[in-house]
């Protein structure tokens, strides 16, 4: 979970000379991973100053220069993950974005806000070290810089072949508080919407949604049209912010058929570089009051997904970690999340990474039986499928009585060869020692790549039916083995 912080009025008229300040001031343990969604002074190690619009024009072609730190708005700058490890970043104040003139590749070339044009002079890789950034464009190479080293208020910002220099070197501030909305959605009518669907409607991509405390009933889906978009619960705490339905595979769906596995989902998430902080989603439908079925809370579908603080709450398939088809990859990232359910509650073809998560079996009523974790659905190509990474698998089940998982031939797939692994993650005493593996649809659980490493807790045991990963093995599945991909994205928090 992202800390809060609230500027008073004294500081915030302190901002200025604490900006203009040494850099002596930030030490590198200060420093922490830049964050999509967050505005940000730029400060340069050099100089001292500030990134900024002159004259704090909203004008395309507007240069972009340092000046002593004011607060004001065209001095920040948030970024929006492009893909392909790259950038665009935007100013505050004018909503453009940071480009180089005419798409120049010389030294010395002018830097300037304009409409975002989606073009590679407007995309930057975004590089930290020591609690600096660097940035360089996508289409020169070049490195944003201080031209000819200036320590002045209004010298001017250009691109320079990498030369490591302090000039060069950038220190992230964030601006006036942690979260800067874009959208406000509030069930009590205080925002911009009162309904969620309807704020993604209305959100451009790589727009920020706070969401208020709340119930917020009603399914949402943010297609793949809608990328880079971000929700966030305004508290903090996760159980403040829920966003629910109470669809199911078998009920009703209104058009004189039923929901399906799919259909039921309370939230469809299939534009890309999503992220979701502090809130929960959850499929509210009762099982104890109208029959087991199929109830998914939220089905993702896009890559480069970012959940962190995040509770996934429904009974049978909460959570469908799936990918566009057969042959996409989507790549989730958990961190700090809770999920709980009963029979196969996390699910489908997607790379899954939980990272410190809380997994919570739910009783069925039974001492045998209570449901298995996973049903990975993972296409054999793809060697990464779903990591429980120093997670606690906990329940209110019986000892003894819960599966780890079984592999699912999705669609009676025959490509489908479930991978999953287990690392360092306490597993509590309700897990079946002995066989905690199951086979599912005709596929047995040998057939598939179903594995532990160094776990601990109760449900620990080591023993012919579950295989354990060796060292060297263990090596190439890291988080970062999972999420890497061609583009080298890595989230990992």
């Amino acid at each position: 979970m992202r800390p809060r912080r609230v500027l008073t009025a004294a500081l915030a008229l302190l901002l200025g000379a604490v900006l203009a300040a040494t850099t002596a001031l930030f030490t590198a343990s200060s420093a922490q991973a830049f964050e999509t969604g967050v505005w940000y002074n730029v400060q340069s190690r050099h100089s001292g100053l500030v990134l900024g619009i002159r004259a704090a024009s909203t004008a395309a072609g507007a240069e972009l220069v340092q000046w002593s730190g004011n607060g004001s708005q065209d001095q920040q700058f948030r970024f929006t993950d492009v893909g392909g490890g790259y950038y665009k970043i935007q100013v505050r104040h004018s909503g453009q974005v940071l480009d180089v003139e005419s798409g120049s590749t010389a030294d010395g070339a002018k830097v300037q806000q304009w409409g975002d044009a989606g073009s590679a002079n407007q995309q930057w890789r975004i590089t930290e070290s020591g609690g600096y950034a660097t940035f360089v464009n996508r289409a020169s190479g070049k490195a944003l810089d201080v031209w000819e080293w200036s320590t002045a208020n209004g010298g001017r910002i250009s691109q320079y072949t990498a030369t490591g220099g302090a000039n060069q070197q950038w220190r992230l501030i964030p601006a006036e508080g942690d979260i800067d909305a874009d959208i406000v959605v509030a069930a009590d009518g205080s925002g911009d919407y009162t309904g969620v669907q309807a704020a993604v409607n209305a959100a451009a991509s790589g727009a920020t949604i706070l969401i208020k405390a709340g119930n917020y009933k009603g399914a949402v889906t943010v297609p793949s049209s809608k990328t880079g978009l971000t929700l966030i619960g305004a508290t903090g705490n996760a159980a403040d912010v829920v966003i629910h339905e109470n669809r199911c595979a078998s009920c009703d769906n209104g058009s004189g058929g039923t929901w399906g596995t799919s259909g039921s989902a309370s939230v469809l998430l299939q534009g890309a570089n999503f992220t979701a902080e502090d809130l929960t989603f959850a499929n509210t439908y009762d099982e104890a009051a109208n029959g087991s079925s199929q109830a998914v809370a939220v089905k993702v579908q896009g890559d480069r997904m970012v959940f962190d603080n995040v509770r996934f709450l429904g009974n049978q398939d909460t959570l469908l970690t799936d990918s566009a088809s057969a042959t996409t990859v989507s790549r989730q990232y958990y961190h700090d999340c809770y999920v709980e359910g009963d029979v196969d509650f996390i699910f489908g073809r997607g790379t899954a990474v939980f990272d410190g998560c809380t997994v919570k079996s739910l009783t069925r009523g039974s001492t045998t039986n209570n449901g298995y974790i996973v049903a990975p659905s993972t296409e054999i190509a793809n060697p990464y499928g779903m990591l429980f990474y120093r997670c606690t698998l906990t329940a209110n089940a019986p000892d003894n009585s819960v599966y780890l998982g079984r592999p699912w031939p999705a669609g009676g797939s025959t490509t489908a060869r479930g991978q999953v692994l287990y690392r360092e993650t306490y597993i509590g005493a309700h897990i079946r020692t002995n066989e905690p593996w199951s086979d599912m649809s005709g596929l047995a659980w040998e057939d598939a790549r179903l594995r532990e490493y160094q776990n601990t807790g109760p449900g620990a045991t080591v023993n012919a039916n579950r295989p354990q990963m060796s060292a060297s093995e263990a090596a190439n599945y890291e988080m970062v083995d999972y999420l890497r991909g061609s583009d080298g994205w890595n989230p990992i928090r």
